[in-house]
């Protein structure tokens, strides 16, 4: 259902009302069919859609535990069936992660031009003595020294140790500024190559600063959930920029920036691990907070299928939303397969791959999903004049139904 554009403002006052009370609130926007950004078909991807006005943090956990992700306050749900390239929620888990030796090289070498032991132009001279880090020495075969992520993602932050650059790393609410926007001009132009002319504040606000969340404390910690921006300075200067979302069972990655100036660091890489650095030491904090969604997974594209090479990794079941080991997909994938799924049986049907199935929606059901009628005031959809006399109506209220899921139908506000 979507929203009118002749919304009062007395409406939208009520609206902020009740989204003062934490609860969340949508607008359908239901299928839509658009070009691939990975293959560039022509109107291969398929997903559904709402619009979030305002979300709570646990149920936006709770949808991309079913396939969902956000853009700025639109959230989608591809259909991994139907779309030229499926796209499987990938999570890892990382209080068993362990960095591998070429993972580690990526590090050390961002740490070793912030020290100043290391520069990617041969001709200059570092400027600070080589460490005992920095250079291998002889050591006794018997000899290990175990560092673990989280004390090498640090090392370069201790100021007790001489650098040549200050390194700053900084975790805020998602907000606007010029230094941000600029940043990302930049990197659009240069990485993605896409024309200034296309590129606005108010296109970088919707996409990477705008979010349906609030903050939210956690009950028992100084650990907040929501929206977040993580800063990388260097002498003061913007070089990167994370957008993450903080959530009760997850650190999920939305999106990752950088100057093209200082590529030779490798800063995609360089952030995967510390995002996953700071879901560590969320961890220590919130029990249930242990995983790091590096959003979807796609085996036929290289720019996404990378993800897999962080262990262990698990890939949703678009069927059942049971995790399983990539290793499990990737044996299907290898044969030709691009909709994988461990349901099994599969069950025969005409809807998409997840979906409630829609003839097993009841009257009932349909009564305890709610909607704002103005005033301050929600009532079931069941109660709307137009759901007893517009079957489109219907169908796209139980095409919601069916993609969110009963428990979370009956939690959300329709506007």
């Amino acid at each position: 259902m979507s929203r009118n554009n002749d919304t009062s403002s007395e409406e939208e006052e009520e609206e902020e009302d009740l989204e003062d009370f934490g609860l969340t609130m949508i607008s359908i926007a239901g299928p839509s069919e658009h070009d691939c950004g990975y293959c560039k078909g022509k109107d291969t991807s398929i997903s559904f859609g709402i619009w979030a006005h305002s979300m709570t943090c646990s149920d936006y956990q709770d949808l991309i535990d079913r396939g969902w992700r956000r853009s700025g306050k639109y959230l989608y749900k591809p259909d991994l069936e139907k779309s030229c390239c499926p796209q499987y929620t990938i999570r890892l888990d990382t209080n068993r992660f362990n960095t591998t030796k070429s993972q580690k090289k990526i590090i050390h070498k961002f740490n070793r031009y912030i020290k100043g032991t290391w520069d990617p132009d041969p001709k200059v001279k570092p400027t600070i003595a080589t460490t005992s880090s920095d250079t291998p020495v002889n050591k006794p075969s018997n000899y290990v020294q175990v560092k673990s992520l989280r004390d090498l993602i640090h090392e370069p932050e201790d100021t007790s140790q001489e650098s040549k650059y200050k390194l700053e790393i900084e975790l805020e609410p998602a907000s606007f500024t010029k230094e941000k926007f600029a940043l990302y001009a930049k990197y659009q132009v240069s990485v993605h190559h896409d024309k200034e002319e296309d590129i606005s504040e108010g296109g970088f606000k919707r996409f990477l600063v705008d979010s349906p969340m609030k903050l939210e404390k956690h009950d028992t910690s100084n650990v907040q959930f929501g929206s977040f921006h993580q800063k990388y300075t260097v002498d003061g200067k913007l070089i990167a920029l994370a957008v993450i979302d903080i959530l009760p069972k997850c650190v999920s990655s939305v999106y990752f920036l950088y100057d093209p100036d200082y590529s030779f660091l490798g800063l995609g890489k360089y952030s995967v691990f510390r995002e996953i650095s700071l879901v560590q030491e969320f961890s220590e904090k919130v029990d249930t907070l242990q995983h790091y969604y590096m959003g979807y997974y796609i085996d036929s594209c290289p720019k996404m299928n990378y993800k897999g090479q962080y262990q262990p990794s698990d890939l949703l079941d678009p069927i059942d939303y049971t995790w399983h080991p990539i290793q499990d997909f990737k044996a299907k994938f290898d044969q030709g397969a691009s909709f994988v799924t461990f349901t099994d049986p599969v069950p025969s049907r005409s809807y998409p791959p997840g979906w409630v199935d829609p003839a097993s929606i009841t009257e009932d059901d349909l009564e305890k999903v709610f909607v704002m009628v103005g005033q301050g005031r929600i009532a079931p959809v069941t109660c709307i004049v137009k759901f007893e006399t517009s079957a489109k109506f219907k169908k796209t209220i139980v095409d919601y139904v069916c993609s969110v899921g009963l428990e979370l139908a009956h939690k959300i506000i329709i506007c």
